[in-house]
């Protein structure tokens, strides 16, 4: 990033890992040093009921930035996190204020938060840009649900198994599989 972009090489932001509790999570920066200008709009183009999901081919990403987005090296430095024991591998990934502010307008917000939050999740490995805000939350509540009354360690492993497959082969896995998979683990 430094070599081909510039400094900063680091983006910070400070997300909810809780619904009261907030860390700093570390990332390369993935976008142009003034992705917060007007000219981007990035609020108003992507941000949906409470997820803001920006497309690999805006203009706001560098050429490095794409590939550390899509390969999902971006978050490498999320361990730091885990190690902190702020962050887990598996979990529904912390969001920044303002989504937040978003999603504590939909009912049963609350329980998407109800497990540790974590670098990759269920959403990540459907495919962010492939759930609709509220099959995201769904997918997300119905995690920590499993997290809570179910049996997390498989469902972890399938999450991790599923993120190595999106990463290597681009396919996401299909919102209704990832719904039974969750239903089975709640089941298990």
């Amino acid at each position: 990033v430094w070599r081909r972009e510039g400094r900063p090489i680091f983006h910070i932001s400070m997300r909810y890992a809780t619904p009261d509790t907030q860390i700093k999570v570390y990332k390369f920066r993935t976008m142009v040093r003034n992705s917060g200008d007007p000219q981007y709009q990035l609020v108003e183009k992507y941000m949906r009921e409470g997820f803001m999901d920006i497309p690999l081919d805006s203009p706001v990403y560098t050429p490095i930035g794409r590939i550390l987005e899509r390969t999902q090296l971006v978050e490498t430095l999320q361990f730091f996190n885990v190690l902190l024991g702020q962050m887990s591998i598996v979990g529904n990934r912390p969001l920044p204020e303002l989504n937040m502010r978003y999603l504590r307008q939909k009912p049963g917000w609350q329980q998407r938060l109800n497990s540790p939050a974590g670098m990759t999740g269920i959403s990540q490995v459907v495919g962010k840009y492939d759930l609709t805000p509220d099959e995201r939350l769904h997918l997300e509540s119905l995690y920590s649900r499993v997290y809570n009354e179910g049996h997390i360690v498989l469902c972890d492993l399938y999450i991790l198994y599923r993120t190595a497959i999106l990463i290597l082969t681009g396919k996401g896995l299909p919102v209704k599989d990832a719904e039974r998979f969750l239903m089975k683990c709640l089941k298990v």
